[in-house]
Protein backbone atom coordinates (compact mmCIF):
# COMPACT_ATOMS: atom_id res chain seq x y z
CA UNK A 1 0.00 0.00 0.00
CA UNK A 2 1.13 3.29 -1.11
CA UNK A 3 1.57 6.32 1.35
CA UNK A 4 -1.36 7.90 -1.11
CA UNK A 5 -3.88 4.47 -0.53
CA UNK A 6 -3.31 4.60 3.09
CA UNK A 7 -4.29 8.09 3.46
CA UNK A 8 -7.53 7.85 1.31
CA UNK A 9 -8.75 4.93 3.60
CA UNK A 10 -7.49 7.00 6.77
CA UNK A 11 -9.63 9.90 4.93
CA UNK A 12 -12.94 7.36 4.29
CA UNK A 13 -12.81 6.19 7.62
CA UNK A 14 -12.89 9.73 9.01
CA UNK A 15 -15.79 11.79 7.23
CA UNK A 16 -18.71 11.36 8.63
CA UNK A 17 -21.25 10.81 5.74
CA UNK A 18 -25.07 11.04 5.77
CA UNK A 19 -27.32 8.21 5.41
CA UNK A 20 -28.43 9.36 2.36
CA UNK A 21 -25.28 9.88 0.20
CA UNK A 22 -22.16 7.38 0.19
CA UNK A 23 -18.17 8.24 -0.02
CA UNK A 24 -16.41 6.77 -3.23
CA UNK A 25 -13.01 7.35 -4.36
CA UNK A 26 -13.25 7.55 -7.98
CA UNK A 27 -10.65 8.72 -10.77
CA UNK A 28 -11.57 12.31 -10.12
CA UNK A 29 -10.79 12.01 -6.30
CA UNK A 30 -12.83 11.23 -3.36
CA UNK A 31 -16.87 11.96 -4.51
CA UNK A 32 -19.73 12.25 -2.37
CA UNK A 33 -22.28 10.11 -4.46
CA UNK A 34 -26.01 10.73 -3.54
CA UNK A 35 -27.97 7.19 -3.18
CA UNK A 36 -31.30 7.28 -4.85
CA UNK A 37 -34.61 5.60 -3.70
CA UNK A 38 -34.24 3.37 -7.08
CA UNK A 39 -30.71 2.44 -6.01
CA UNK A 40 -31.64 0.90 -2.46
CA UNK A 41 -35.10 -0.38 -3.55
CA UNK A 42 -33.20 -2.11 -6.59
CA UNK A 43 -30.50 -3.73 -4.18
CA UNK A 44 -32.68 -4.68 -1.59
CA UNK A 45 -34.76 -6.21 -3.59
CA UNK A 46 -31.95 -8.28 -5.54
CA UNK A 47 -30.42 -9.14 -1.94
CA UNK A 48 -33.85 -11.20 -1.07
CA UNK A 49 -34.17 -12.58 -4.21
CA UNK A 50 -30.25 -13.88 -3.64
CA UNK A 51 -31.51 -14.85 0.34
CA UNK A 52 -34.76 -16.67 -1.84
CA UNK A 53 -33.00 -18.40 -4.60
CA UNK A 54 -29.49 -19.52 -3.71
CA UNK A 55 -29.99 -21.99 -0.77
CA UNK A 56 -26.55 -22.39 0.81
CA UNK A 57 -25.58 -18.81 0.26
CA UNK A 58 -26.00 -15.07 1.91
CA UNK A 59 -26.88 -12.18 0.14
CA UNK A 60 -24.54 -9.26 0.83
CA UNK A 61 -23.59 -5.59 0.52
CA UNK A 62 -22.30 -2.58 1.86
CA UNK A 63 -18.71 -4.05 1.54
CA UNK A 64 -15.12 -3.74 -0.05
CA UNK A 65 -13.70 -6.16 -2.06
CA UNK A 66 -10.03 -6.89 -0.55
CA UNK A 67 -7.31 -7.16 -1.96
CA UNK A 68 -6.88 -3.53 -2.87
CA UNK A 69 -5.63 -3.23 -6.08
CA UNK A 70 -4.18 0.18 -7.52
CA UNK A 71 -5.83 1.44 -4.31
CA UNK A 72 -9.08 1.18 -5.34
CA UNK A 73 -11.15 -1.45 -3.21
CA UNK A 74 -14.43 -1.87 -5.40
CA UNK A 75 -17.90 -1.52 -3.13
CA UNK A 76 -20.63 -3.76 -5.13
CA UNK A 77 -23.79 -3.01 -4.24
CA UNK A 78 -24.85 -6.61 -3.96
CA UNK A 79 -23.39 -10.24 -4.06
CA UNK A 80 -23.47 -13.80 -2.44
CA UNK A 81 -21.44 -15.74 -0.24
CA UNK A 82 -21.32 -19.24 0.87
CA UNK A 83 -22.88 -19.67 4.48
CA UNK A 84 -19.67 -20.39 6.12
CA UNK A 85 -17.86 -17.71 4.61
CA UNK A 86 -20.19 -14.91 5.88
CA UNK A 87 -18.32 -12.75 8.91
CA UNK A 88 -20.67 -10.88 10.56
CA UNK A 89 -18.13 -8.50 12.27
CA UNK A 90 -16.12 -7.90 8.50
CA UNK A 91 -16.89 -4.99 6.25
CA UNK A 92 -14.04 -6.46 3.72
CA UNK A 93 -14.65 -9.84 1.48
CA UNK A 94 -12.06 -11.18 -0.24
CA UNK A 95 -12.82 -11.33 -3.92
CA UNK A 96 -11.98 -14.74 -4.55
CA UNK A 97 -15.10 -15.77 -2.27
CA UNK A 98 -17.61 -14.13 -4.85
CA UNK A 99 -19.39 -16.07 -7.77
CA UNK A 100 -20.18 -12.77 -8.99
CA UNK A 101 -21.02 -9.31 -7.55
CA UNK A 102 -23.69 -6.80 -9.16
CA UNK A 103 -23.48 -2.83 -9.31
CA UNK A 104 -27.05 -0.34 -9.73
CA UNK A 105 -26.63 2.64 -11.78
CA UNK A 106 -26.95 6.10 -10.61
CA UNK A 107 -26.90 8.90 -12.56
CA UNK A 108 -23.48 9.97 -11.07
CA UNK A 109 -22.04 5.90 -11.25
CA UNK A 110 -23.18 5.50 -14.37
CA UNK A 111 -19.69 5.69 -16.71
CA UNK A 112 -17.71 4.14 -13.65
CA UNK A 113 -20.68 1.03 -13.82
CA UNK A 114 -20.44 0.35 -17.82
CA UNK A 115 -16.80 1.46 -18.57
CA UNK A 116 -14.22 1.03 -15.25
CA UNK A 117 -15.73 -1.83 -13.36
CA UNK A 118 -15.87 -4.22 -15.83
CA UNK A 119 -12.36 -4.72 -16.11
CA UNK A 120 -11.79 -3.96 -12.33
CA UNK A 121 -13.86 -7.16 -11.55
CA UNK A 122 -12.81 -9.23 -14.17
CA UNK A 123 -9.26 -8.73 -13.59
CA UNK A 124 -9.82 -9.96 -10.22
CA UNK A 125 -11.49 -13.23 -11.44
CA UNK A 126 -14.99 -12.61 -10.85
CA UNK A 127 -16.88 -14.62 -13.32
CA UNK A 128 -20.18 -12.31 -13.12
CA UNK A 129 -20.94 -8.44 -13.44
CA UNK A 130 -24.15 -7.67 -13.34
CA UNK A 131 -25.24 -4.10 -13.97
CA UNK A 132 -28.56 -3.07 -13.33
CA UNK A 133 -29.53 0.45 -14.80
CA UNK A 134 -32.05 1.95 -13.49
CA UNK A 135 -32.36 4.68 -15.42
CA UNK A 136 -32.70 2.70 -18.61
CA UNK A 137 -34.25 0.02 -16.92
CA UNK A 138 -32.14 -2.38 -18.49
CA UNK A 139 -29.94 -4.94 -17.15
CA UNK A 140 -26.27 -5.90 -18.90
CA UNK A 141 -24.69 -9.47 -17.65
CA UNK A 142 -20.90 -9.93 -17.95
CA UNK A 143 -19.41 -13.48 -17.81
CA UNK A 144 -16.41 -15.19 -18.93
CA UNK A 145 -13.86 -13.11 -17.59
CA UNK A 146 -10.42 -13.68 -19.51
CA UNK A 147 -7.38 -11.11 -19.28
CA UNK A 148 -8.90 -8.18 -17.52
CA UNK A 149 -12.27 -8.25 -20.19
CA UNK A 150 -15.67 -10.03 -19.57
CA UNK A 151 -15.84 -12.08 -23.02
CA UNK A 152 -19.94 -12.50 -23.13
CA UNK A 153 -22.54 -10.00 -22.85
CA UNK A 154 -26.45 -10.56 -22.79
CA UNK A 155 -28.72 -7.87 -21.94
CA UNK A 156 -32.20 -7.39 -21.70
CA UNK A 157 -35.05 -5.01 -20.49
CA UNK A 158 -36.21 -4.83 -16.88
CA UNK A 159 -39.19 -7.61 -16.77
CA UNK A 160 -36.65 -10.51 -18.26
CA UNK A 161 -35.27 -13.02 -15.65
CA UNK A 162 -31.52 -13.15 -15.57
CA UNK A 163 -30.16 -16.14 -14.90
CA UNK A 164 -26.50 -15.93 -12.88
CA UNK A 165 -24.26 -19.39 -12.63
CA UNK A 166 -23.14 -19.62 -8.85
CA UNK A 167 -21.42 -22.65 -7.87
CA UNK A 168 -23.37 -25.69 -8.99
CA UNK A 169 -26.51 -23.59 -9.02
CA UNK A 170 -28.44 -21.21 -11.36
CA UNK A 171 -29.68 -17.98 -10.04
CA UNK A 172 -32.77 -16.23 -11.51
CA UNK A 173 -33.57 -13.18 -10.56
CA UNK A 174 -36.82 -11.35 -11.41
CA UNK A 175 -36.17 -8.53 -12.79
CA UNK A 176 -39.34 -6.90 -13.11
CA UNK A 177 -38.98 -6.55 -9.56
CA UNK A 178 -36.30 -3.57 -9.69
CA UNK A 179 -37.32 -0.02 -9.86
CA UNK A 180 -36.71 2.51 -12.36
CA UNK A 181 -36.13 6.25 -11.60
Amino acid sequence: MTIAEGWVELVQDRIEVPRSARLRLTENGLTLVPVTQAHTTTARRIQNQIEAGLPGWAAVGEFSLVPPREGYKPEPDAAALPLDQVHPGESEINEALLPFVVEVVSPESKNRDYNTKPSHYALRGIPVYLIVDVLSATWTLLTQPEDGTYQCTQSGPFGKEIAIPVADQTLTLDSSQFMRI
